[in-house]
């Protein structure tokens, strides 16, 4: 793994700037040139570039990178204890404290905890506050100014806010297992005594259900449940009406990643029935978070593009949809994770070929070159039969009628097997019809497609309970009628409605 490039890439230009001034506060003179091969390596990353870096041949390449990867780890530990704390080591204060102890100095011991005390109220480290009043315990017989009734409520509370933590750990992970159980066994049901027996023996976690994280899990739990079943309509449902529920406003700055993941999981559900609007809603409240905190925006970038670009092909506006995609692996190329860099490529040709730019769109899926093998175990046989069902309508686009037969034989022996499954049965009808296209091309008209449509019993308002089904189909009808995919595409949605 390269640190410098996973590292580098989540930093803003702030955080960069103060970085370079941390990494030469040393010998600013002879560490000029590992500033400036990490400036130039930090620019190679974000623009993807193919270009061979200037610093590549020199003798003493590999021991700079070893230098500015030790140095951005160390920025990264200061920045984040100070982020967090205020203060280089918390556990230093604490040391401290114990040094005082032993030495019977208990006023300068009490002085020290009661200052770090402030300090960890505004945090979340109840661990770290049970700790600082576990060692003012210990002072009290000694230091009469100490109140024993305030560190007995304090000791209390604090043991009962981490007994919370971890019981919702052992919940969290409890639940885990049942739907790892479940999904290897088949087991598809999913009942509210399974719900309630999580809770079983979980005193503090029982009265505090309201926690954040909670409504996180919970939310993620459904949805998986209902994504086993493939049963949308009725997880959209629950979820809105779950959703309705939460009081979001009491939550805070706290837990702004756990909102973040509500609202894109809202705003995906929503997608997936075709609610563009109240998908747009959710998209917009997760845009508001990401523009909050730079590890949300870098964290969501990739998913928040793929929603972005599909509403907005669906209103409409699909250069703008292409626009989005595109600026996103340009301008952002570095911080998207690899499944979300190989479905926005996978997308961008997608859209390409349906607002038929077809050239550009062959560039595009041109550049996912590696063995099927790679793409497999990295995004799933379901991602790469979309991939070749692409391909080849790019094929037949560009005419290379022979090239795009071979990737139909292709695909019909790698995956027949999934063509019989409720997932994939439109898959085989579609082959055959373009089959059908490329061996009777003269017959192409709309009479032909709605007796192809009609032999295949297509009802298109179960088939596009998924929307990205409706842009194969519309390539398709475009053949039969001579008209534009988009406007195909655009009229046979508005039709579902």
């Amino acid at each position: 793994m390269d640190l410098i490039k996973e590292i580098s890439s989540t930093f803003s230009k702030k955080t960069q700037r103060n970085f370079i001034k941390f990494f030469s506060r040393k010998r600013p003179s002879s560490f000029r040139k590992d500033v400036k091969l990490f400036e130039e390596l930090n620019n190679h990353y974000k623009s993807n570039s193919y270009k061979k870096l200037s610093h590549k041949g020199d003798p003493n390449y590999h021991a700079i990178r070893k230098r500015i990867t030790k140095e951005l780890i160390n920025f990264l530990i200061l920045e984040n204890s100070e982020d967090k704390s205020k203060s280089p080591s918390r556990d230093k204060i604490l040391i401290l404290a114990k040094y005082f102890i032993d030495f019977k100095k208990y006023s300068e011991a009490w002085s020290v905890l009661s200052k770090e005390e402030k300090k960890s109220n505004n945090s979340n480290d109840f661990l770290l506050s049970l700790k600082i009043q576990r060692l003012k315990l210990k002072i009290l017989p000694y230091y009469r100014q100490g109140d024993f009734k305030v560190i007995k409520k304090n000791i209390l509370q604090l043991q009962k806010k981490q007994a919370e933590v971890d019981e919702f750990q052992l919940y969290f992970i409890q639940m885990k297992n049942l739907l790892i159980e479940k999904i290897k066994n088949g087991d598809v049901n999913f009942s509210n005594k399974d719900f309630k027996n999580s809770f079983n023996g979980l005193q503090n976690l029982n009265i505090n259900k309201n926690h954040p994280e909670i409504h996180l899990k919970n939310i993620e739990i459904i949805r998986v449940q209902y994504a086993i079943e493939k049963n949308y309509n009725d997880l959209v449902i629950i979820l809105e009406n779950y959703y309705n529920n939460l009081k979001l406003k009491i939550l805070g700055d706290e837990c702004l990643n756990c909102l973040a993941n509500i609202e894109y999981i809202m705003s995906y559900t929503y997608l997936e029935v075709r609610d563009f609007i109240k998908s747009k809603k959710h998209l917009n409240k997760l845009k508001l978070l990401m523009d909050q905190e730079d590890k949300i925006f870098y964290s969501y970038l990739g998913r928040y593009t793929g929603i972005d670009s599909f509403l907005k092909v669906f209103n409409n506006q699909i250069i703008e949809g292409i626009d989005s995609i595109s600026n996103s692996l340009e301008n952002h190329y570095a911080v998207l994770n690899l499944r979300e860099e190989l479905n926005l490529v996978l997308n961008l040709s997608a859209l390409l070929l349906v607002n038929q730019n077809i050239k550009k769109s062959n560039q595009v899926i041109n550049k996912l070159n590696k063995s099927d093998i790679y793409y497999q175990e990295n995004m799933g046989r379901e991602w790469l039969l979309r991939k070749e069902m692409i391909r080849t309508l790019i094929l037949i686009d560009l005419t290379h009628i022979d090239l795009a037969e071979k990737n139909i034989i292709s695909m019909k022996n790698k995956y027949l097997d999934l063509f019989p499954t409720k997932q994939y049965k439109m898959v085989g009808p579609f082959i055959k019809a373009l089959e059908k296209f490329i061996n009777e091309p003269e017959k192409a008209d709309i009479e032909e497609l709605n007796y192809i449509l009609k032999e295949l019993n297509f009802k298109k308002e179960k088939v596009f309970r998924d929307p990205r089904l409706i842009m194969f189909f519309s390539w398709l009808k475009s053949k039969y009628t001579n008209k534009k995919t988009y406007d195909i595409l655009l009229n046979e949605y508005h039709s579902l409605k």
